[in-house]
């Protein structure tokens, strides 16, 4: 390996380190400072800035790490296959998964176009899952999809909330989250 080559793959060793000793000490400590997080990172402060200018840029990065997490994620969950109720928890599960490693992301910046647009890729497969479930007549189909998404995503962080708090327990969230959120959403029952 060159000594470029050597350079650059410890200078992404030494993002990746701060990054992840930055979830999970923001996580615990939301105003811990950059040099703690130097410190959990196993490196110099300088090292820390030469990587994030500022606080808003290690923050940002995460935020992009956890929209990255969360798509493949969902992804992963096989979002096409069974019932839309087995996808849909499927994916849940999926997404709690992340949540709970990136307890320090709450809401996106409105003016950050491009984590923005990767939001909307996460949401995708969630709202592709209501729309077959209303096609397949499992959910209700006077609600738009993409709202339903938007609310089974303020569901999903109520509920991480709720595991931070200690309110839920992690066993019971995906069910909490699925139930709440199918019940709202179901066809009403054939009457007659």
């Amino acid at each position: 390996m060159s000594p470029t080559g050597h350079l650059r793959a410890d200078a992404e060793r030494n993002m990746r380190a701060i990054i992840d000793a930055a979830i999970v000490l923001l996580a615990a400590e939301p105003e811990a400072s950059m040099e703690r997080v130097a410190t959990a990172a196993g490196v110099g402060r300088a090292t820390v800035y030469r990587h994030f200018a500022s606080r808003e840029h290690l923050v940002r990065a995460i935020l992009d790490q956890a929209l990255q997490d969360a798509r493949d994620a969902v992804i992963g969950s096989r979002p096409d296959d069974g019932t839309p109720v087995e996808a849909l928890k499927r994916a849940v599960q999926a997404i709690l998964k992340v949540a709970d490693r990136y307890r320090l992301v709450r809401q996106i910046p409105r003016d950050d176009v491009e984590l923005r647009q990767r939001a909307e890729e996460v949401g995708a497969p969630l709202t592709a899952i209501v729309g077959r479930g209303q096609r397949s007549g499992d959910f209700r189909s006077d609600l738009q999809p993409r709202w339903c998404a938007s609310a089974l995503g303020a569901l999903i962080q109520a509920v991480t909330v709720a595991l931070i708090d200690g309110e839920v327990r992690e066993r019971d969230a995906c069910r909490l989250v699925v139930s709440t959120f199918v019940d709202g959403i179901a066809a009403p029952a054939p009457t007659g």
